[in-house]
């Protein structure tokens, strides 16, 4: 069972919300909230390059100042096999351009596309799936 989540957004709120409503959802699960893309992509390759390392949903803002959300899964596509086996992303954006949605479902690496604001929904959803698998 998924019991993380990283959130990598430029904004604030947004990652308040996120940690909110993920915690109202599933109250045990570790919910990691990340400003800096940078400073989340080397999170990420230290801490899922382990060999016992857990899984983890992360939900990717596309609109950032420092790198972009495609940026950020550029870099995410150069990491081990090992550390990408343990992530599921999801594209966690206010854009309601028909090319993001188009170029997230196109990424490998993207499993789904969600606008904002995250709800119970999805974190339900996404629990359960897992769950299934």
């Amino acid at each position: 069972m998924i019991t993380n989540f990283i959130v990598v957004d430029d904004d604030s709120v947004n990652n308040m919300i996120c940690r909110k409503i993920i915690k109202k959802v599933s109250p045990e699960t570790d919910v990691q909230e990340f400003l800096e893309p940078d400073t989340a992509l080397i999170y990420i390759k230290s801490t899922y390059s382990k060999i016992n390392a857990p899984d983890a949903v992360l939900f990717l803002d596309i609109n950032m100042p420092t790198i972009t959300g495609w940026e950020f899964l550029e870099a995410f596509e150069r990491f081990d096999t090992r550390v990408k086996e343990h992530l599921k992303i999801y594209m966690l954006s206010s854009s309601v351009a028909p090319s993001d949605k188009e170029r997230a479902a196109n990424n490998k690496n993207v499993v789904d596309y969600i606008e904002k604001p995250l709800s119970e929904e999805v974190i339900n959803s996404i629990l359960k799936e897992k769950k299934a698998a």
